[in-house]
């Protein structure tokens, strides 16, 4: 039994408004660490949360609309351009951004020398990585605005049922298929299968030789996303392909209309799955619920005395309760006579022929806290 469009609205409500909260607590945390911010292996998350974030905001709260009412959010050309333009571009991008990321981290892996200067990271990194997040809004700015199409906006429709104008041109129907829907899902769970197994027997073959600590970690990485891909918009995909090349289309219809509508959870949940990678998760969030409370640090104090030029920093503790205390320095024995001022000299920090009072040096030394 199909899904109704109420229902449907409310699937999509549901975790909308967490996903949105936590795709801005990983981009700030993303962003505000440089070291994060620099690393290679962080950008592909970075954009994938972006664009879900894009996408919530847009497309998929005007699809929660349209689901509840039954209408377009607003009756004008401008609209249904719009919403045909951004809803499918950066749906589709995040398809595209996580199976260039898949086949990425094996570079990052295994041949990290291919980063190893500016060229290479433009070429290899930078130019492959706008081209798949930019490649969807090329293609249907081309195929649903420019490509001349009959159809006319329909504001009971999703997209307002410009959507079927790329299915006007027999060739962009095959670009939509294979290079939008099929190929992404199948490269991302083929390559992320395919690292996992490779640091498994990597591992094992190199033991001992290699600390594989971080290129685990850095493996593991896409684990969560690409279960999310392999669970939620591969089964789909199959029947997609299927009936591309000819299955008859009774053939799972009723799975293949609501597996496909459950594909927008990955755009949903992908930013839970891109927070599991940050550094002091729990820390991070425990600041964030308990933002009312100030964490004030209080350090010991650090003193510094310094009896020769060669002398170490030795911090000053307070001993704790209970603790026995140092005897105190015994006073120069009485038959040593101290010396006789005379005039001009500084004894205590006094002038013995002005009178006047002179600074200290050696008995206000400042103490430095550190």
């Amino acid at each position: 039994m199909p899904i109704s469009n109420y229902n449907r609205s409310w699937i999509l409500f549901g975790p909308l408004i967490p996903s949105v909260l936590c795709s801005i607590f990983v981009l700030y945390h993303f962003l505000k660490t440089r070291a994060l911010r620099k690393a290679l292996n962080n950008h592909v998350l970075i954009l994938l949360v972006f664009c879900g974030l894009i996408e919530e905001i847009t497309d998929l709260s005007w699809q929660i609309h349209f689901y509840r009412t039954g209408y377009a959010l607003v009756y004008s050309s401008a609209f249904c351009y719009s919403w045909v333009l951004i809803g499918p571009s950066l749906y589709i991008a995040t398809f595209t951004i996580m199976a260039w990321g898949s086949i990425e981290r094996h570079i990052l892996v295994f041949y990290p020398r291919w980063f190893g200067t500016r060229t290479k990271r433009l070429f290899l990194h930078y130019l492959p990585l706008g081209i798949s997040a930019l490649w969807p809004l090329m293609f249907y700015l081309f195929a649903a605005i420019i490509l001349p199409c009959s159809y006319a906006n329909s504001y009971t429709r999703r997209y307002c049922g410009r959507y079927s104008c790329v299915s006007v041109n027999a060739v962009a129907t095959w670009v939509d298929s294979i290079a939008n829907y099929i190929l992404p899902a199948f490269v991302t769970v083929a390559f992320s299968v395919g690292l996992f197994v490779r640091v498994l027997w990597h591992r094992y073959r190199i033991r001992g030789r290699i600390d594989w600590r971080n290129y685990k970690k850095m493996a593991l990485q896409l684990l969560p996303i690409s279960t999310l891909y392999l669970l939620i918009q591969f089964p789909p995909i199959i029947l997609y392909a299927a009936y591309a090349a000819g299955v008859p289309y009774s053939f799972g219809s009723g799975y293949y209309a609501d597996g496909l509508f459950f594909t927008y959870w990955i755009v949903l949940f992908n930013p839970f799955a891109c927070a599991l990678s940050l550094p002091d998760l729990k820390t991070k969030v425990r600041n964030v619920i308990f933002f009312w409370r100030r964490q004030n640090a209080v350090q010991p104090a650090m003193a510094l005395t310094r009896r020769n030029a060669d002398q170490t920093v030795v911090p000053a503790r307070k001993p704790g309760p209970g603790a026995p205390m140092k005897p105190a320095l015994a006073p120069p024995p009485a038959s040593v006579p101290a010396p006789e001022p005379v005039a001009g000299q500084v004894t205590n920090g006094e002038d013995v022929a002005s009178g006047a009072n002179v600074p200290n040096v050696s008995n206000q030394m400042p103490q430095v806290n550190l």
